[in-house]
């Protein structure tokens, strides 16, 4: 119908190319999940092209699912430029509605600090990963409810990328909060969050070891040991 119709029908295929980019992701056929991604962009920039308003937020999101496919196939550098793309893109739309795409923005902005992580480029990692942090912080204030997850998120990750760059305390007084944020999460719903907060707890653990502070690493590693019982 696309091909008979390409106006009425092409928005159609390229959200269902990209729907099925998930389903084949969600089934570890990351291959062919890339194919229909990348097929999905395509389409995407096309009607882009003719009306930018309406497909540019498609576009946007097709471009991160397609630099998830890309970096769970270990091509970390062309999902870095497809991830800048996807961020460049929602910062264009977060100037125009804020409301509606600073959690997109936020979110890819996650996904970029990945793939310059694995790049090796720690300390581009770090300052966006410091904005997704700011943006959740901004977003949480609004809606805690809904954005409380992410930041305790950002925030683990951010410990990480710290940690790696040896600026000890810094990781450590972000790990901690990212465990307080958690402890929080599991009051609320302990099946869901349990494992997060016993994986940051372990982080923790191990942050306080490495800086010679054995009896907290040591409460705080007790404290996971039970959280597994």
């Amino acid at each position: 119908m696309a091909a008979e119709n390409p106006a009425s029908f092409t928005p159609d295929l390229a959200g269902q190319l990209g729907n099925l980019g998930i389903d084949l992701s969600n089934l570890n056929r990351h291959a062919e999940s890339l194919e229909v991604r990348q097929e999905s962009v395509r389409l995407y920039r096309s009607l882009v092209a003719e009306n930018p308003t309406a497909y540019t937020p498609n576009l946007a999101l097709q471009l991160g699912n397609l630099g998830i496919s890309l970096s769970n196939m270990n091509r970390h550098t062309e999902s870095l430029s497809v991830d800048q793309e996807a961020v460049s893109l929602y910062r264009s739309l977060v100037a125009e509605n804020p409301a509606s795409f600073t959690p997109d923005l936020a979110c890819h902005l996650s996904n970029l600090g990945v793939d310059l992580s694995k790049l090796n480029r720690q300390m581009e990692s770090l300052r966006v990963r410091q904005e997704a942090v700011g943006l959740y912080r901004s977003l949480v204030a609004e809606n805690p409810a809904s954005y409380t997850p992410h930041l305790a998120l950002g925030l683990g990750n951010l410990s990480f990328i710290l940690s790696n760059l040896n600026r000890d305390m810094e990781s450590l007084k972000v790990c901690q909060e990212s465990v307080e944020l958690y402890r929080s999460l599991v009051v609320e719903n302990p099946a869901s969050y349990t494992p997060n907060l016993v994986h940051w707890l372990d982080d923790l653990s191990i942050i306080l070891w490495y800086m010679g502070r054995e009896v907290e690493s040591q409460a705080a590693s007790q404290e996971s040991a039970r959280l597994r019982i």
